[in-house]
């Protein structure tokens, strides 16, 4: 390989970690789960937008979130791509503007609703970038309410035939994501903390942090149960509701299994432990939002669409995560890239998955 080729090859590697395949499927299902509980025209350039523009702006904002990360991940996760000098701050900047352009022009052409919803998304993750995250559970529910946002959009695309039954998914994807994103911050205590950061964790401990995430937990499923009851049956559907109750329950006791592992410790929990729970979360919420697909579309359409996701995020995940969060095993060369610059000083954010 050519040192030119070699250099390509180490700029695409450190793009698709940008992406963060192993979160990149979930956005799209809950795009395509709000089409199918909003219950509108199920035209099949609808449903494409339903999953293509939250997972546009999905990867647009794990760009500017990086770029945005860059001084606090130059102190604590020196391996990541820009840190390390593998992937341009500019670079990434421009990818990251470059979606949330590709979203506007999506969202715009699906009329005034979705473009509002694709507004209030873009500012929601550059608020969370910029600054929410470093200030406690006000973050976490910013970056809980990202996938309420996500589902109403899908709903939106469809032009929903009511909004009632929306409102308790709307409520259990945003504490569901809450608590996912609390779970994310107590791996990241160490580094938040040399930041300068006051979340959860850093401020009242990782134990505290975990009980408040499993609080959110119990309030999503509630919700969901809850909204899988209130919405009319349709009987044309295979599974139904339970079907869905079904999918619910199995789905939640993945969920239960990753607080599980972080409750019984002490107070200060190891990293790769809090790394685990927060990757079953991963896992988990495919299937959460497979369920409300399932509810939706019938539960063929969900399993189809379910497995292939959980089937790449796990591969995904068990390649890329660890060395992604930690850093390479010891012993093991960092990818080659040039010397970055120094980064200034001052604030910056963590990884908002």
């Amino acid at each position: 390989m050519t040192a030119v080729a070699g250099r390509r090859h180490t700029t695409l590697i450190a793009h698709v970690q940008t992406w963060r395949p192993y979160t990149l499927w979930y956005v799209g299902l809950l795009g395509l789960a709000g089409a199918g509980l909003g219950g509108g025209d199920r035209d099949w350039w609808r449903l494409l937008a339903a999953w293509a523009t939250p997972t546009i702006g999905w990867i647009g904002g794990h760009y500017l979130g990086d770029y945005f990360d860059r001084r606090l991940d130059a102190i604590s996760k020196a391996h990541r791509p820009i840190p390390s000098g593998r992937l341009r701050p500019q670079a990434a900047l421009g990818c990251g503007v470059a979606c949330f352009v590709g979203v506007g022009a999506l969202a715009i052409a699906g009329g005034i609703g979705t473009g509002l919803v694709a507004v209030l998304a873009a500012a929601g993750i550059i608020a969370y970038s910029r600054g929410l995250k470093a200030r406690g559970l006000s973050g976490n529910l910013a970056r809980g309410a990202l996938g309420t946002l996500a589902m109403l959009y899908g709903a939106l695309v469809v032009a929903p035939v009511g909004w009632w039954p929306l409102v308790a998914f709307a409520v259990a994807f945003w504490a569901h994501d809450t608590a996912s994103n609390l779970v994310g911050t107590i791996r990241d205590v160490a580094g938040d903390r040399a930041g300068g950061y006051r979340t959860v964790p850093v401020r009242h401990g990782d134990r505290v942090a975990a009980g408040i995430a499993l609080l959110f937990y119990l309030a999503a499923v509630a919700a969901a149960a809850v909204g899988g009851l209130v919405r009319p049956a349709d009987s044309t559907l295979t599974g139904g509701q339970g079907g869905y109750l079904l999918l619910l329950g199995l789905t939640a006791a993945v969920g239960f299994a990753a607080f599980a592992t972080l409750l019984p410790r002490r107070d200060h929990l190891p990293v790769r432990t809090a790394l685990r729970a927060h990757e079953l979360l991963v896992l988990e919420r495919i299937g959460f939002a497979g369920a409300a697909i399932g509810l939706g579309f019938g539960l063929l359409p969900a399993v189809v669409l379910v497995v292939p996701a959980l089937t790449v995020s796990w591969w995904t995940q068990a390649r890329m995560r660890a060395g992604y969060e930690l850093g390479p095993p010891e012993g093991t060369p960092a990818a080659a890239g040039p010397s970055p610059a120094a980064p200034p000083a001052g604030p910056a954010t963590s990884d908002p998955s």
